[in-house]
């Protein structure tokens, strides 16, 4: 099976979310810290560090980052509203 650009997974997995497909937290573990609902991107990017994509979704997602953390893991989306605000978080599939 091909392997889809990390992009269009990301977008599809994305879009799961309200169809139960993916989960959603109000939290992210990033090593020893950990980014939760209302904190902002910089404090997001002093905790987790710069995420390995960058999208913008529209309505439900003003601005959504990815953070890979490995196959071991699953990869983390963290969601941002136009107030560059953490809104939610989704665990997607394992990384790589």
């Amino acid at each position: 099976m091909k392997k889809l650009p990390i992009i269009t997974l990301f977008i599809i997995l994305s879009s799961m979310s309200a169809y139960g497909g993916v989960n959603e937290f109000d939290s992210c573990r990033c090593g020893n810290a950990i980014a939760t609902k209302g904190d902002s991107k910089q404090e997001v990017l002093q905790k987790c560090g710069q995420p390995a994509k960058v999208s913008y979704q529209g309505t439900s997602c003003y601005q959504m980052w990815l953070y890979n953390f490995g196959p071991n893991e699953f990869m983390q989306g963290i969601c941002f509203d136009s107030g560059d605000k953490v809104k939610k978080v989704l665990s997607l599939n394992h990384g790589y």
